[in-house]
């Protein structure tokens, strides 16, 4: 079998090549990237790179060609309709090439009433592939809860949480639990043409959240929601997703991110990682 990974260069791509490493040869891997460089100083010469840009189905084709089971990972791009033709460019690309498994890694903000301004690219996904000619298989990822590590200092130093969330709850998981079941459902053929939807255990809310990280830090940290307009101004980080980001919180104050599933550990034999000893762990290993 050959496999190819799109998006490698970023977290989770790092991550889920990482894990096709340990199942599979060099032989079988490679990896899509537009930074070639890039990509040769992390993973060196332990798998095949291949460069070609979202933008490009010329490139896409080139690089697709030989591939049995494709990895998508989309483009950190917005608005939406940037990565729509992006993707489009990489179904038809994937197309042309014989791509036999098309392995779609998305998010679940994807709700035909999600106010995420990135929904109309996770909504019109599922759609596209299914008047295509490939065969495909869907996932669907929880909110990453990587960043909030990193996050908690600022949350200790001010102590708020200021997540516009109202009363809704969010499903944290881990990059590194994703990129475990995607590898495992890549490799395993009866595991194709299904959706699935990673997850962490259970969701939180704001209120509960912020008691993780008092627990953690030793520090008072009270939920404290800022306004809408307000997180979107402060953190408005590349310049113009503060909207974005903003409508995703806007999402789960109307608890459309609080899906919670045991499909990580239906694929990999092993549950998610719990919230709090991964917050712990990684906040103690920063700091």
């Amino acid at each position: 079998m050959k496999y190819n990974i799109t998006a490698a260069t970023g977290h989770l791509g790092e991550k889920i090549t990482e894990e096709l490493l340990k199942l599979v040869s060099k032989e079988e891997a490679a990896i899509t990237v537009r930074n070639h460089e890039k990509a040769k100083q992390l993973f060196g010469d332990s798998v095949n790179i291949k460069k070609a840009d979202y933008h490009s189905e010329e490139e896409m084709t080139e690089a697709f060609m030989g591939t049995d089971v494709l990895i998508y990972i989309p483009s950190f791009s917005f608005p939406s309709h940037v990565r729509i033709n992006e993707f489009e460019k990489a179904v038809n690309a994937a197309e042309k090439a014989n791509v036999k498994q098309f392995l779609f890694v998305g998010f679940v903000a994807d709700h035909e009433n999600s106010p995420f301004q990135m929904s109309p690219f996770f909504g019109y996904v599922p759609r596209r592939l299914a008047s295509s000619q490939l065969s495909y298989t869907m996932v669907r990822n929880g909110m990453y809860a990587d960043p909030l590590p990193s996050y908690l200092p600022e949350l200790m130093e001010h102590g708020q949480l200021p997540y516009p969330a109202g009363d809704g709850k969010i499903n944290f998981v881990s990059r590194r639990d994703i990129a475990r079941a995607v590898v495992q459902i890549a490799t395993r053929p009866e595991l194709y043409e299904k959706k699935y939807t990673l997850t962490g255990q259970r969701a939180y809310s704001m209120e509960e959240l912020a008691s993780i990280f008092s627990e953690i830090s030793g520090e008072t940290i009270r939920y404290s929601p800022m306004s809408f307009q307000e997180f979107a101004v402060t953190y408005d980080e590349p310049e113009g997703f503060g909207p974005v980001l903003t409508s995703l919180y806007t999402a789960a104050s109307r608890h459309l991110m609080d899906e919670t599933t045991d499909d990580i550990e239906t694929v990999t034999g092993d549950p998610s990682e719990d919230l709090t000893a991964f917050i712990k762990q990684n906040f103690h290993q920063e700091n």
